[in-house]
């Protein structure tokens, strides 16, 4: 047997003997809980034998649930179809562009024209936002002959970028098509900032709920715009191409706008499943995601494109994309155009290569456009042209950047709106407000929590007697493959009920042990029970940098987040220690960044009866925990006031920041129920 399994059965029957020695009495309930707790402790055991990966496995489980449970069970056509208009609203909402920003005036401006002789190229960027530029080259014919169909490529993250991919824009001019080419944000000539998570640590775009994704979408639905003022564009559907990132935009436009015709995304095709298992979410930069409160796959948002004609072209080797992954993406997309009747119009072209181009994909990619944009059966069998314009030549601004004015490198700070503090007037007005804010929170940063915290299973040991308090330590699975312990102190001479203050393990804390870590010190015991959680991330599921940076990125792309999952363990906990004997009232507890946990496990339970905060971070900006789309309802100070009118308690001193909390309540007539102590010794 594991060395875990013999330790967990061991302390499960000690426990047993503890309760029948006499310190608590073994009623049938309890009876009932030990053998369950029994029959679950060898599942603890076996998760817990795997501590070092235990937390990243419930990850890989959770992805695998989002990927399979993906276009698994479709509907009739006509029932589809009625969905759609709400899948394609949430898919905006996600990328941030639900409602859609105006369609200001978008200033195009023509910089320069290349006549090289049978196509010409224009130089010009435009503001798909009031001060937003995007470089961007058009290829066209010399010498049009009315309206052509118009091919928008999005570019990847090479660094030169349109230069790197002018080759593609520029077949499409020498054949009878426009071709746009964009620059991606902070990509050739543009500003912006695509590597917020990925390298800035800016855990607060999850809170905001931005992706630079959203900027990019915006840009290319904004150049179909462009484009349907021209004379020489037929109007009536888009064509759409890029490889890697720029494949990503293609499939996140084509979801997102139905005036793309056809779409051909190139080497950027898999699975959440995929991402997480092989951990090749290490490899993207942030607008390689959406944020993803609805727990979307890839392969949902490749639906939103059926019927419209769609290509996927991939590559065998390469490193960030896998054919397990792409092919099942396809397959499953195949089965919903079969529901449309036109399984024609949806192709998988992939040869022997790493990421990027081939030759054959190429020819795939030309041929598909041919036939269902242009509408002609001519098979095109000739590659590109591999001559290169020098990039000088090429360039939208004499100096290869835009003014010094340009917003769009600050784009992630005004993209998406969000609701100042609301003024306070009186408590029904609260009240509304109240209800409003708790529902959006639920529909959205807490969808994923379950309607109940009640724990099935779990297994108990007795730790011992310290100073006035009896200890016990409880096991239980917060969710299937994630264990969580929990420390339970009950104090031996205090009247029955005793309150319970339960806190959340710090995530820098060394230890548990006998209650440690959680900054709860100087508590009344002997009036007082206490608990820690170690929450993942803490404890026995604590993580390192070689983890933590990939977790915390990983989170999101299922529907959840670091934070948000610890909020669940430490409802789980008190939930379980709530119905054990002799306890009382449930308060959280919450230190620093851990006062997050607490004001959300708090709104989440209202069981819970007082918030007790000590030092706490103040906002979700910069360094605040992160929490999908939370800023879209408020921040900390406006959410921890929709606890009103229950208790809140503040140890030390007052935040600036939450004068706004104190003002709110005094509106409501509640200025008593939050209170400032010296410490804990003063707090019953």
């Amino acid at each position: 047997m594991r060395p875990g399994a013999t330790r967990l059965d061991i302390g499960t029957w000690a426990f047993v003997d503890h309760w029948v020695s006499g310190h608590w009495p073994l009623t049938c309930n309890m009876r009932r809980a030990t053998l369950i707790g029994l029959t679950a402790a060898i599942s603890l055991a076996s998760a817990r034998a795997e501590e070092p990966t235990m937390l990243y496995r419930s990850l890989v489980r959770r992805a695998e649930e989002v990927s399979t449970r993906s276009l698994a069970d479709l509907p009739s056509l006509d029932t589809w179809k009625a969905q759609l208009p709400e899948k394609r609203r949430r898919w905006l909402e996600m990328l941030g562009l639900d409602p859609l920003p105006e369609r200001t005036e978008m200033h195009v401006t023509v910089t320069g024209v290349l006549d090289r002789g049978h196509y010409v190229v224009e130089k010009l960027h435009f503001q798909p936002l009031p001060g937003c530029r995007i470089a961007a080259n058009l290829y066209r014919p010399k010498n049009p002959q009315g309206k052509l169909p118009a091919v928008i490529y999005l570019c990847g993250h090479a660094q030169r970028s349109k230069w790197h991919y002018q080759a593609h824009p520029r077949w499409f001019g020498e054949h009878g098509y426009i071709g746009l080419v964009l620059d991606a944000i902070q990509i050739g000539e543009n500003t912006g900032f695509h590597h917020g998570t990925y390298s800035k640590q800016w855990w607060h775009w999850y809170s905001q709920g931005y992706s630079p994704a959203g900027v990019d979408v915006w840009a290319a639905m904004r150049a179909m715009d462009y484009l349907s003022t021209r004379p020489d564009v037929d109007p009536s559907g888009f064509g759409m191409t890029g490889n890697s990132g720029g494949g990503e935009i293609t499939w996140f436009t084509a979801a997102a706008d139905e005036r793309v015709k056809v779409a051909v995304p190139s080497c950027q095709t898999g699975t959440m499943y995929q991402q997480v298992r092989d951990r090749t979410i290490d490899g993207h930069c942030d607008c390689a995601f959406w944020v993803n409160v609805y727990g979307w796959d890839y392969t949902d948002v490749a639906g939103l494109i059926a019927p419209r004609a769609l290509l996927v072209a991939a590559a065998t080797e390469d490193t960030l994309w896998r054919p397990y992954a792409y092919r099942d993406l396809v397959h499953r997309v195949r089965m919903l155009y079969r529901l449309y009747g036109c399984e024609d119009k949806v192709g998988l072209v992939e040869d022997v290569a790493p990421h990027g181009y081939t030759p054959k994909t190429r020819l795939a990619l030309f041929n598909w456009f041919e036939k269902h944009l242009k509408g002609s059966d001519k098979l095109i069998t000739e590659d590109f042209r591999t001559e290169q314009e020098n990039d000088d030549d090429l360039a939208v601004y004499p100096t290869k950047k835009p003014p010094p004015d340009d917003r769009l490198k600050d784009a992630d700070k005004f993209f998406i709106p969000l609701p100042g503090a609301p003024e306070v007037k009186d408590r029904p007005q609260w009240e509304r407000h109240q209800r409003e804010s708790l529902a959006k929170l639920r529909a959205t940063t807490f969808r994923w929590m379950p309607d109940s915290f009640k724990v099935a299973h779990f297994s108990v040991r007795a730790m011992g007697l310290s100073g006035e308090l009896q200890h016990h330590v409880f096991e239980f699975e917060s969710e299937p493959g994630m264990p969580i312990r929990a420390e339970l102190g009950a104090p031996v001479r205090a009247p029955k009920p005793f309150p319970l203050v339960v806190a959340p393990l710090m995530a820098e804390a060394k230890s548990p042990y006998s209650l440690g870590g959680t900054g709860m010190s100087g508590l009344p015991t002997s009036k007082v029970g206490m608990a820690s959680v170690s929450v993942r991330g803490t404890g026995d599921s604590s993580i390192g940098p070689g983890l933590e940076w990939t977790v915390r990125r990983a989170y999101p792309i299922l529907g959840y987040s670091l934070p948000e999952r610890q909020t669940l363990d430490l409802l789980r906990a008190v939930a379980l220690l709530r119905e054990q004997p002799n306890v009382g009232e449930t308060i959280v507890f919450g230190k620093g960044a851990n006062a997050a946990l607490a004001i959300y496990a708090a709104l989440l339970d209202p069981s819970i009866t007082e918030v007790i905060l000590q030092d706490p971070v103040t906002t979700h900006w910069n360094a605040g925990p992160e929490f999908l789309g939370v800023l879209k309802v408020g921040d900390l100070p406006h959410n921890l006031a929709l606890l009103f009118p229950r208790r809140i308690t503040f140890v030390g001193k007052l935040p600036e920041a939450y004068q706004w909390t104190r003002r709110c309540y005094e509106a409501c007539g509640a200025g008593d129920k939050l209170r400032v102590i010296p410490d804990l010794k003063t707090w019953r």
